[in-house]
């Protein structure tokens, strides 16, 4: 699909300029050093997040709330199915409303519920286990249905593909891969079974300052200076 794909005029402009095209890896690494830290800890939330809730949420179900395995899994494999559907909505919407304002939506909404809704795991049969997870997938998917245009559009023409994958890649292999061990971990030390829900809130708190602190002026292209 990739190699079939029409490249944007941006990407054009960007070959058929005269400018001096760096290395991008070194590019990015030389001269974009803000909008690299701030697209990392902007991916934290979606690292965090996603290990968590549609990836850890089924063990930690079976194994702190003693629900039944078959019915953690199915809870989990029915928030997925929601969270693939309404992604697609969340980034018509960002579309619409903005990129900043939709992932400054999705961090506060993460910082204000996700304790409550972890204690409720708690309190309710299957049917509220489902709506429960039901509501994270709906506050990941507007992150997630937005992060990626958001990502592409704050680095620069000459390293987008270097830092869009850079700082993905390595936020997921550093926080998300680590999440079911970090909950864990805390659950252990604490004797708390809503622990892992402060991994989530810090994470959502490092990215609504990421969000914040982002400025368009930040990202200026080889082709804008020339």
């Amino acid at each position: 699909m990739r190699l079939n794909l029409e490249k944007t005029p941006a990407f054009k402009a960007f070959e058929e300029s005269a400018i001096e095209k760096p290395v991008p890896i070194k590019n990015l690494f030389a001269n974009h050093k803000k909008t690299l830290c701030i697209a990392f800890m902007l991916c934290s939330l979606n690292a965090v997040a996603f290990y968590l809730i549609l990836s850890y949420m089924p063990t930690y179900l079976s194994t702190q709330m003693h629900i039944n395995e078959t019915q953690s899994l199915l809870a989990a494999s029915i928030s997925l199915v929601a969270y693939i559907g309404m992604i697609f909505t969340m980034g018509k919407l960002s579309d619409k409303y903005g990129r900043k304002t939709m992932l400054i939506i999705a961090s506060v909404l993460f910082i204000a519920l996700t304790v409550p809704l972890f204690h409720m795991l708690s309190l309710g049969g299957f049917l509220t286990i489902v709506l429960i997870q039901l509501v994270f997938s709906l506050l990941l998917s507007v992150n997630d249905g937005t992060l990626p245009a958001f990502l592409s559009e704050i680095f620069p023409v000459e390293v987008r593909y270097s830092g869009f994958a850079f700082t993905f890649n390595s936020a997921n292999a550093l926080l998300g891969g680590t999440t079911p061990l970090m909950a864990t971990w805390l659950m252990s030390k604490t004797g708390s079974q809503i622990a892992p829900a402060w991994l989530l809130v810090i994470a959502s708190v490092i990215a609504l300052a990421a969000t914040v602190m982002y400025k368009k002026s930040d990202s200026v292209s080889i082709l804008e200076k020339g």
